[in-house]
């Protein structure tokens, strides 16, 4: 084919534009890789899906998030404060997706937490709850939501059965392993609530009044009572986190071959609180490598003993996950 001088030409600045235009694209996002455990991978073929932040802020001044699946699905969409996928700060109108592309749920956060109108839908798209936040939750369960700071407005089987309407009605959950029945009104939970857990072996019974639970118990599998306050109670080490983190930095054996590498970053390290609140099964989520997740596990162990967590009124083992920041800075500032 014969290239006028002309076509020549204008190829030639094509090429050039390219190359400054390419590299400033590059920079308008932040593209993140995530493993199963949450971790970060440098590999896009390893990860479970892919994080992107776009720079730009809009007039809000937040920034876009968008996650994806590895089939190239949207897995969410929404918009965060802070444009670091490490510190994700949750702002407006959220929505994930399944991976087969239907709706998941659609959720409004204020200030990183669930404000407002929730909704949840079934993996087949029908409609399952309608939750009203009355006062933002911070940590809500992933099946039942907390009714202290909500109310329940509907709900429906993955079959499209109502079971509440208005805020009003009887809630029936069952499966191959377990069981739970209760009433509903005007959106919270009301009278006797029964139910089964770890694949039956275990039977509650709540007493609710305006939402507030007044009395529990659970009869285990050799007919012994445990009575409880709260459904769930989460671990928690003396005097709180913080009292951790300055256990940590005050202890922390930071590896010469680190700080010989300027090491600086944050680990991300996976135990499991067992129910006489030692911790056990260390896993590496986000390793910086030169001994520094070793030392992490080091400290973590000679920290004291926490107090258990606790489900339905009997201790449970729970999977709980430690940033720790390290930088190579004096040695009273090394870590956050």
């Amino acid at each position: 084919m014969k290239i006028n001088s002309f076509n020549l030409y204008r190829y030639f600045l094509y090429i050039i534009f390219l190359c400054f235009v390419m590299p400033s694209k590059a920079q308008e996002t932040i593209v993140t890789y995530i493993k199963k455990n949450g971790g970060h991978t440098a590999l896009k073929d390893s990860a479970l899906y892919t994080n992107i932040i776009r720079l730009a802020p809009n007039e809000m001044g937040l920034y876009e998030l968008n996650d994806y699946y590895a089939n190239g699905n949207l897995k969410r969409h929404g918009w965060t404060k802070i444009a670091d996928p490490r510190k994700l700060h949750l702002e407006g109108l959220i929505e994930t997706y399944y991976e087969n592309g239907n709706l998941a749920t659609s959720a409004e956060y204020k200030d990183n937490r669930l404000s407002d109108t929730l909704k949840r839908y079934h993996k087949n798209g029908l409609l399952r709850e309608t939750r009203f936040f009355f006062r933002s939750e911070n940590h809500p369960n992933e099946f039942l939501f907390p009714d202290k700071n909500s109310r329940l407005i509907y709900y429906a089987d993955s079959t499209g059965h109502v079971q509440i309407s208005g805020g009003n009605g009887t809630f029936e959950f069952k499966n191959k392993k377990d069981t739970e029945r209760g009433q509903y009104a005007n959106g919270v939970r009301e009278g006797l609530w029964e139910g089964t857990f770890h694949k039956g072996k275990n039977r509650f019974e709540e007493w609710y009044e305006n939402g507030t639970l007044t009395k529990a118990f659970t009869t285990d599998s050799t007919g012994n009572k445990h009575p409880y306050t709260q459904r769930e109670v989460q671990p928690e080490y003396p005097g709180g986190i913080k009292k951790l983190m300055t256990f940590i930095a005050q202890n922390y054996n930071y590896p010469k071959e680190a700080l010989n590498a300027r090491v600086s970053g944050q680990l991300l390290i996976s135990f499991v609180i067992e129910t006489t609140g030692i911790p056990s099964e260390f896993k590496v989520i986000n390793d910086l490598g030169y001994g520094t997740a070793a030392s992490g596990i080091e400290v973590i162990q000679k920290a004291k003993k926490w107090t258990p967590g606790y489900q339905f009124g009997l201790p449970v083992r729970v999977q709980y996950s430690l940033p720790i920041r390290l930088n190579t800075l004096p040695k009273d500032s090394r870590l956050q």
